[in-house]
């Protein structure tokens, strides 16, 4: 890989930013609970308060992309319906959850290659560094509804297609271990 290590923190303008959104999205949610999260996330999102210098497209269900803040730092949202262990070998990442459709932990090893679990809670910060194995899974011992997906805001420094990597066989094992389901195969 011959891509430059981009390890920055975030500005409190950034942390304030996504903070807002999330509690602009938990009030419209609890004023509308018979509304899809997404689509009031996608409200959220769209209001004049919340706009990038490059905003988000909000259209479609899938990855919301294209968002760049006044860091020049990509934002986007993101649903996924299913696990995703991987790791960003020169790129910090920084998710925040906005809610999950049932119940999620985020999965990662401490400094001694030890795998551990931490609750995800709305409105959470969950800072990779470069070179963090990272998932988030369904809620350990329980089972996992048929519509699990989890929903958050990432923020990271370049588009990470070109740094998304599969975790090593024993990242795999330790998973395992850890949340007691089978490894996912694909990134």
């Amino acid at each position: 890989m011959d891509i430059p290590v981009l390890n920055h923190e975030l500005a409190d303008d950034e942390l304030t930013w996504v903070r807002e959104v999330y509690a602009d999205f938990a009030a419209a949610r609890t004023a509308s609970p018979s509304t899809k999260p997404r689509e009031i996330l996608r409200e959220v999102l769209g209001r004049p308060q919340h706009a990038l210098p490059q905003p988000i497209d909000l259209t479609g269900d899938g990855v919301w992309r294209g968002g760049r803040n006044q860091h020049g730092r990509l934002v986007a949202a993101v649903f996924l319906p299913t696990v995703e262990l991987h790791t960003h070998l020169a790129s910090r990442t920084d998710q925040f959850p906005m809610y999950v459709a049932g119940e999620a932990e985020g999965f990662a090893l401490d400094e001694a290659g030890r795998g551990y679990l931490e609750p995800v809670v709305g409105g959470g910060h969950f800072h990779n560094p470069p070179g963090a194995h990272h998932a988030f899974v369904p809620k350990t011992g329980q089972a996992v509804p048929a519509d699990w997906e989890i929903a958050f805001i990432a923020i990271t420094p370049r588009n990470l297609r070109e740094d998304t990597h599969a975790v090593p066989d024993s990242v795999k094992r330790e998973y395992e271990r850890v949340v007691g389901r089978p490894a996912p195969t694909r990134v």
